[in-house]
């Protein structure tokens, strides 16, 4: 049998390739750095929501209070006005009396 010569190729030495070089590398730094500023405003956003809810708090305590104090001043007005009306009506009987005594006394001498 004739001998055959098969030429002897080298498989060249392939560097490894480091997927951080690559396109793929790119996308992923991009989403990682997307990641960390949506982690920053939500980390904001979260503390905003916060102060907020603290401040619906004080102003529900304010309206409430203010309203507690509103009914408690309705309260206090009728209150004065039924007193008015009764010191309106001794005033009167009082004012009555007083001109009703002269007249009584002139009328008794007669």
């Amino acid at each position: 049998m004739p001998k055959i010569d098969i030429p002897q190729y080298e498989m060249p030495e392939i560097t490894a390739i480091d997927p951080e070089d690559t396109i793929v590398g790119d996308i992923k730094r991009k989403i990682e750095e997307q990641n960390n500023l949506v982690s920053q405003q939500m980390s904001i956003l979260l503390e905003q929501n916060q102060l907020l809810a603290d401040n619906y708090d004080k102003l529900k305590n304010m309206y409430d209070q203010q309203v507690k104090l509103n009914s408690e001043s309705k309260e206090e007005l009728e209150k004065s006005k039924w007193y008015n009306r009764w010191m309106m009506v001794i005033a009167i009987v009082a004012m009555i009396a007083a001109i009703a005594g002269p007249i009584v006394t002139l009328v008794v001498s007669k």
